[in-house]
C-alpha cells in the first residue's frame, strides 16, 4: 500500500479532547495519551497499563475504581477527579498536580513520589508504609 492510501495517522499529530461522554470499564494499554484532555468524562473501573500520560488533564472525571499500572505521568493534572478506590502501581508521577480530588480507600504501590507536598488536605487514615501520619503528625506537634 502506497503512503498517500494510507489509512493510519501519525500518533504524533493526534490531539485528544474527549467531553461529557460515559466510557466505563474501558481499557487503556500501550498507548500515548500526551497532551490527551478528558472533561467531565465518566471512566468509573478503567484500566490504564502501561499508558504514556504526559501532559493530560483530566477535569471533573469519575475515575473511581480505576487501575494505573506502569503509568508515566509528568506535568499531569487531576482536577476535580473522583479516583476513590483506585489503585496506582509501579508509576512514575513527576510534577503530577491533584487538585480537589476524591482518593479516598485509594492504593499508591511502587510510585516514585519523590518531592511529593499535601498542603490542606484531609488526612484521616493516611497510611504511609504502614504508618498512621495523622497520628505522627500530632505526635510532631506535641513534641514542638
Amino acid at each position: 500500500m502506497s503512503d498517500n492510501n494510507s489509512i493510519f495517522e501519525p500518533a504524533i499529530d493526534k490531539k485528544v479532547e474527549i467531553s461529557y461522554d460515559s466510557l466505563p470499564n474501558s481499557s487503556f494499554e500501550d498507548v500515548n495519551l500526551g497532551g490527551a484532555k478528558f472533561s467531565n468524562v465518566n471512566l468509573k473501573e478503567a484500566v490504564f497499563d502501561d499508558v504514556n500520560m504526559d501532559e493530560t488533564h483530566f477535569n471533573n472525571v469519575s475515575m473511581k475504581e480505576s487501575d494505573f499500572a506502569d503509568m508515566y505521568m509528568v506535568n499531569t493534572k487531576f482536577l476535580g477527579v473522583n479516583l476513590s478506590n483506585s489503585r496506582f502501581g509501579c508509576s512514575i508521577m513527576n510534577n503530577v498536580e491533584f487538585k480537589n480530588p476524591d482518593l479516598k480507600n485509594s492504593q499508591f504501590i511502587h510510585c516514585d513520589l519523590t518531592n511529593v507536598e499535601i498542603n490542606d488536605c484531609k488526612i484521616d487514615g493516611l497510611k504511609i508504609n504502614g504508618v498512621d501520619i495523622q497520628k505522627l503528625l500530632e505526635q510532631h506537634e506535641k513534641e514542638i
